[in-house]
């Protein structure tokens, strides 16, 4: 329990104990308690915030951002937004990273948003995710580079400018400007707040501010990213392609659904109309398990992910003698082991403080990583024809780190959905193993030999739900 009462996320701990000893922060005053756990909020009247906010003060001096020792409107914020060392925060609550710029929407300008585009985001939604999203729904980049250059007044072309440039150039507008569309991830609160934020970030203010609106949670847009960002196949490949000019007016549609366990790779799009894909969702035919066949006789490219394959197998060694079981049984297996593939994730996460993180990171991200050292070109049916090393931005250096946070907030963003129909199904002697594997990560178990406790309880689970069939 912290100061405060509430109860705080293993992740926000871990968040505190890194910027506590990282050195930006040297000599940025905070007590240590009886218990070894800091006295992370310090009210501005307190000896300790009076101390934080000189230090500030000296700080911004040291650092060009004020000529003198007399501290601007917004110094504070300012300065602890130069200083923080990833831009990212972990919520108290939640457990979820958030951006410290002004890339969320607020209020009114996602209610035009939405009503334009026809889409359903919320105000947790990143808007370099909502510019992905939408050209992944077939909108043209053009018509949201113009939507978004108009509601910034930006002095842009929106015919040459990149999502980069119109994005940036958004966000100060709304950080430093007059400008209201995007808001922080988390507010300024110095000298309160040690790393002068708020505990809680914008996902958990429903909850912790009285009067504010409930967020919309957007099941299927947050679903669609966790199974993305944890599915087998070329992720940055499939991105780069959905963005692509083959898609045009339509949308990018996974023949073989990610949310069943299917890769996200680019030889396993195809444009469908928008209101088809909709509609689609994740539903599984006899139709589609036969062009997923025919891709991969085709490219050799494997179509299910690692979680999935036995199931997978069975499927299709069986599908053809039993296809009234196609779009109900066999489709159910796959969604459950999913949600049971979920429910691992996060329990390995919140259960391993120390090295859960990590282990996931190593053992399913990095694996990945090498993906986006590559710029790709494509066929109509998403074959890669070439391929070439990127040239290396400051921007696209951090993809990488980019797709680590999504990965690791959607496993939380799923958890937290309402009305669930697919809950875990895990037995007790699964959930028991789960605990066992979960100690061994803790205690520093090596990345190989955690994959493999993984995949045996994966293999458990999965021909648990084939003996059902």
């Amino acid at each position: 329990m912290a100061q405060d009462e509430k109860i705080w996320h293993p992740r926000f701990i871990q968040y505190m104990k890194k910027i506590i000893n990282h050195p930006n922060y040297k000599g940025l005053p905070i007590k240590k308690k009886p218990d070894g756990t800091y006295a992370w909020i310090a009210t501005a009247k307190s000896e300790i915030g009076k101390q934080r906010i000189e230090w500030c003060v000296n700080k911004a001096h040291d650092l060009g951002l004020i000529s003198d020792y007399t501290p601007y409107p917004g110094i504070f914020g300012d300065l602890m937004l130069e200083i923080h060392p990833t831009k990212w925060k972990v919520c108290q609550i939640c457990g979820k990273e958030m951006s410290l710029y002004y890339h969320y929407p607020n209020a009114n300008f996602l209610k035009v948003l939405n009503k334009t585009f026809n889409s359903n985001f919320a105000d947790c939604d990143h808007i370099f995710d909502i510019w992905d999203m939408l050209i992944s729904q077939g909108v043209r980049k053009v018509d949201i580079s113009k939507f978004l250059i108009q509601k910034g007044n930006l002095d842009l072309d929106p015919n040459s400018s990149t999502k980069d440039e119109i994005i940036d150039a958004l966000e100060y507008a709304c950080r430093k400007g007059d400008k209201k569309c995007l808001g922080p991830g988390a507010m300024s609160n110095f000298p309160d707040r040690y790393d002068g934020f708020h505990t809680y970030n914008r996902c958990c203010r429903a909850t912790q501010d009285k009067g504010r609106s409930k967020e919309n949670l957007k099941s299927y847009t947050k679903d669609r990213r966790a199974y993305e960002y944890w599915s087998d196949g070329n992720i940055h490949a499939a991105n780069q392609f959905m963005g692509s000019s083959f898609f045009d007016g339509t949308s990018a549609d996974h023949i073989g659904p990610i949310s069943l366990g299917f890769v996200h790779d680019s030889r396993y799009l195809q444009p469908m109309p928008g209101g088809d894909n909709s509609s689609k969702r994740d539903r599984l035919q006899v139709i589609d398990i036969e062009s997923i066949i025919e891709t991969q006789n085709r490219t050799g490219i494997y179509p299910i992910s690692w979680q999935s394959k036995i199931i997978w197998e069975y499927i299709r060694a069986n599908y053809k003698t039993n296809q009234d079981k196609v779009p109900t049984t066999y489709r159910d297996a796959l969604k459950q082991n999913m949600a049971n593939f979920m429910y691992i994730l996060l329990n390995i996460l919140d259960s391993c403080p120390e090295h859960g993180e990590d282990f996931l990171t190593k053992a399913y991200l990095e694996p990945n990583y090498e993906y986006f050292r590559f710029s790709y070109k494509f066929n109509e049916k998403g074959e890669i024809i070439s391929k070439e090393p990127r040239h290396y931005t400051d921007r696209n250096q951090n993809e990488t780190d980019r797709y680590k946070r999504i990965a690791i907030n959607s496993v939380y963003d799923y958890s937290e959905k309402d009305n669930r129909h697919n809950n875990n199904d895990l037995t007790k002697s699964e959930k028991d193993s789960l605990k066992s594997i979960c100690r061994s990560i803790e205690d520093g178990i090596s990345i190989s030999e955690g994959k493999n406790l993984v995949k045996g309880l994966i293999e458990t689970i999965e021909n648990r739900l084939i003996s059902k069939l």
